[in-house]
């Protein structure tokens, strides 16, 4: 599902907002509550004074939408399941909306229960859009006839596939297998020959696209099934994890008129990503300023306990491991570092990292800061400069880097941030290998979501200061 897709619930979700509008007009009269208790602000509701916020809630919506992975046109979600992920998809965009309304409030005033009415009708609109487009597929015939080719065994999973989305409006005409492979027909659809013979198949029959699928093939025969499509204008589709690879996805850019194939194991969602460093850009500067009675105090604090210096600065190991220097509130001692060789031995955390509870090298100062989190605020320049994230895994010393297994490597490969699994997780409480193998699920994982409900989960651990020392 593309951008038809999109299209439709975009309409869908404009034409729901204006119907739900038009509701909340013709019942005015009795309907004057709030969701929230305070002064009466439901005045009369019009599609006029909350039209604008059309062009808030549909982007939000989509973006809610892809980020719930409604578009993904690969995975087969059951009924229940694809009103679930919907419910979730709207109730996170009514969040966005909320913070977008929160940050740039708009010059009339939004119905907050008629903005709750109208995501809760939504949800079953778009299901109800997404239910009768599935239904009307099914009705209609194939319109892209797919000639497979590959082994029975590695030609069955692809074929199953499609065989259970008709929705897609594809047929597999047949399959060519390859010489030794001796069946007539995979998965219930008939063998048309073998794949030296593919040049009279696609004479024969009316073949709109070949898929190859499998990882044994030799050059020869991928370069001879390729031309012999090329020649005749039919669209050539191969398995693009063709190695093997359990974790990395395949992306296909042009680079200077160069097709390049590139597996990346880390998030590549380009989009995504920007929207990550707009968020950290905005919450970072707002961060300054609304913490900076904080910062002034903390820096005040440090100073006047022992004069020694208000920041601790430290090369650590960002994106890729490209060194950078990352701030924090002094919270020990000014020779904290020269101490550090004699307390080796009581080190209480497994692999290269060094943390230890009852740190003698811990000011009092220090230790509240520690215990609060206020130490870390600092970093919030570092995210500024981008050389830190809101959200992502704490950036580590060079030397617990030179110190890594191969597998851990990898979490290098997104950029460092305040807060990740591992601070909601425990912290201290939680060993190395399974605070790097946290990392590596976020990574596995991320989403903005993602982002979002760590940042939200991090809250209450500051405040309790669990896993803190």
């Amino acid at each position: 599902m593309g951008w038809v897709a999109r299209l439709i619930d975009a309409l869908v979700v404009a034409v729901t907002f204006v119907a739900v509008a038009l509701a909340r007009q013709w019942a005015r009269e009795f309907w004057s509550f709030d969701v929230l208790p305070g002064p009466k602000v439901m005045s009369p509701v019009t599609v006029q004074s909350q039209f604008h916020l059309v062009f808030a809630v549909v982007p939000l919506w989509l973006f809610s939408l892809a980020q719930h992975r409604l578009y993904d046109n690969v995975r087969r979600i059951r009924s229940d399941l694809l009103l679930l992920r919907i419910a979730s998809a709207v109730a996170a965009a009514f969040g966005l909306l909320l913070l977008v309304l929160f940050l740039f409030p708009p010059a009339a005033p939004a119905s907050r229960s008629f903005l709750l009415l109208f995501s809760v009708v939504s949800v079953g609109a778009l299901f109800g859009a997404r239910r009768f487009e599935a239904a009307r597929a099914r009705r209609q015939p194939p319109a892209w006839n797919v000639l497979v080719v590959g082994s029975a065994v590695e030609a069955a999973p692809f074929v199953d596939t499609v065989l259970a989305h008709p929705q897609w409006g594809i047929r597999v005409a047949g399959v060519l297998v390859p010489d030794g492979d001796d069946v007539t027909s995979v998965q219930g659809v008939r063998v048309l020959g073998r794949v030296n013979q593919l040049a009279e198949v696609l004479d024969r029959e009316s073949i709109g696209q070949v898929f190859m699928t499998g990882r044994a093939w030799d050059t020869s025969t991928l370069r001879f099934v390729a031309d012999g499509c090329e020649e005749v204008g039919v669209t050539f589709s191969m398995d693009a994890n063709f190695l093997g690879l359990s974790i990395a996805r395949a992306d296909v850019m042009d680079l200077g008129g160069w097709s390049v194939l590139s597996f990346s194991s880390v998030p590549s969602d380009g989009t995504a990503l920007l929207v990550k460093r707009l968020v950290d850009v905005v919450v970072a500067l707002g961060g300054l300023v609304v913490l900076s009675p904080v910062l002034v105090a903390a820096a005040i604090a440090v100073k006047a306990s022992d004069g020694g210096p208000v920041f601790f600065v430290q090369e650590r190991s960002g994106l890729y491991g490209r060194p950078f220097r990352m701030l924090k509130f002094r919270s020990m001692v000014v020779d904290a570092e020269a101490q550090k060789a004699n307390l080796a031995e009581h080190n209480e955390m497994s692999g290269p990292v060094f943390k230890m509870k009852a740190d003698p090298r811990i000011t009092r100062v220090g230790a509240f800061l520690r215990k609060s989190s206020i130490d870390e605020l600092p970093q919030i320049w570092n995210v500024l400069r981008g050389e830190m994230s809101i959200v992502g895994p704490r950036p580590p010393l060079p030397a617990e880097v030179a110190r890594y297994e191969r597998w851990q490597m990898r979490r290098l490969s997104m950029k460092p941030g305040l807060t990740c699994v591992w601070q909601v997780s425990g912290r201290n409480k939680v060993d190395f290998d399974n605070w790097m193998r946290l990392d590596l699920e976020y990574i596995d994982n991320w989403s903005l979501f993602l982002d979002l409900k760590l940042i939200l989960r991090t809250f209450p651990v500051v405040l309790t200061g669990r896993g803190a020392s």
